[in-house]
């Protein structure tokens, strides 16, 4: 249902616990959490239309990994035409996670800012045959391509 506004007005578990009675999903096939939250159910009933207290504040879950990731993909976009993800292969790392593992093993051996930090682990992992290319750097050789093409018309 495009439309649907149910998820609004009840919670996951009253939604996964619907869909084992209608025959939607087997038993068997229930989320691992779905025992603990039947045994250990909250105290005040988890909806959307719930509001957080004045005096509780909302802490953002942010990780430092996160950070190096966003710039990596900030600089050097999603590299969609250079790298397949497949997502059943869980012990090859991606590029992206190559990247966040050279730059925080980088950041264990000395004192360097954030932002030599980040070039190093570029050149250590061009150096590793991975094609990293910035958005900047692609625009600048498509004009740069561009501007061949009117000097020199085929």
């Amino acid at each position: 249902m495009a439309g649907s506004r149910i998820d609004k007005f009840s919670n996951i578990f009253a939604r996964v616990e619907g869909m084992i009675r209608s025959g939607a999903l087997k038993y068997e096939d229930k989320p691992i959490w779905f025992n603990v939250y039947k045994a250990f159910p909250p105290k005040v009933n988890p909806t959307y239309t719930r509001k957080p207290s004045e005096n509780q504040q909302v802490v953002n879950i942010l990780y430092p990994e996160d950070l190096v990731r966003a710039k990596y993909y900030a600089v050097y976009g999603s590299q969609k035409s250079q790298e397949v993800v497949d997502l059943t292969e869980k012990e090859t790392p991606t590029q992206c996670q190559r990247f966040v593992d050279k730059y925080f093993e980088l950041k264990k051996s000395g004192r360097v800012s954030d932002d030599d930090l980040f070039r190093q682990a570029a050149s250590f992992m061009r150096a590793q045959g991975f094609k990293l290319e910035s958005e900047v750097e692609k625009k600048e050789q498509k004009e740069l391509h561009n501007m061949a093409q009117e000097m020199f018309p085929s």
